[in-house]
C-alpha cells in the first residue's frame, strides 16, 4: 500500500519537474489538486487518487499492525483482497472521471470497507478473548 502512495508522489514530483525543466511551467503555478473542479488531466486525477490513498492508509494500517502485534485473527487473506482492491480503485481513479469510471472506482471501493471492517472485528473478537 504504501508503494502505492510512493508511486503517486513519483509520478506528480516527475511531472512537476518536467514541467519546470521544460520552462512550461514556473515552480509557483501548482496549486492543491483539492481545490481544483475540473479533473480531466491526468495529473490532478494522480493527486486526487494520491489524496484518497493517504486517506485510507491510517485505517489499513491501523487494522493490520494492531492485529500483528497482538497475534490475533488470521487477516492476511482478507488484507491481500483489500490491497487488490485499492489496486483496482486506484486504476479506475487513474483512467477518467466519467460516470461509469466513478461508479466503477465505488464498486471497488465498497469491498474495502467490507474487508476492513471484517478483518477489524476479527481482531477486535481475539483481542477480547
Amino acid at each position: 500500500f504504501a508503494l502505492v502512495i510512493v508511486a503517486h508522489v513519483l509520478i506528480i514530483l516527475a511531472s512537476r519537474t518536467v514541467g519546470i525543466m521544460s520552462g512550461t511551467k514556473k515552480p509557483g503555478d501548482f496549486f492543491p489538486s483539492r481545490k481544483v473542479v475540473d479533473q480531466n488531466t491526468f495529473i490532478l486525477r494522480v493527486s486526487a487518487s494520491h489524496a484518497n490513498c493517504l486517506e485510507n492508509f491510517p485505517l489499513f494500517a491501523a487494522v493490520v499492525l494492531t492485529n500483528e502485534a497482538y497475534g490475533s485473527a488470521d487477516v492476511d487473506f482478507l488484507a491481500s483482497c483489500y490491497f487488490g482492491f485499492r489496486l483496482l480503485q486506484v486504476f479506475f481513479h487513474l483512467c477518467g472521471v466519467t460516470d461509469t469510471l466513478i461508479t466503477v472506482r465505488f464498486y471497488s471501493f465498497a469491498p474495502q470497507l467490507v474487508l476492513l471492517i471484517t478483518m477489524a472485528l476479527r481482531t477486535a473478537a481475539t483481542l477480547s478473548v
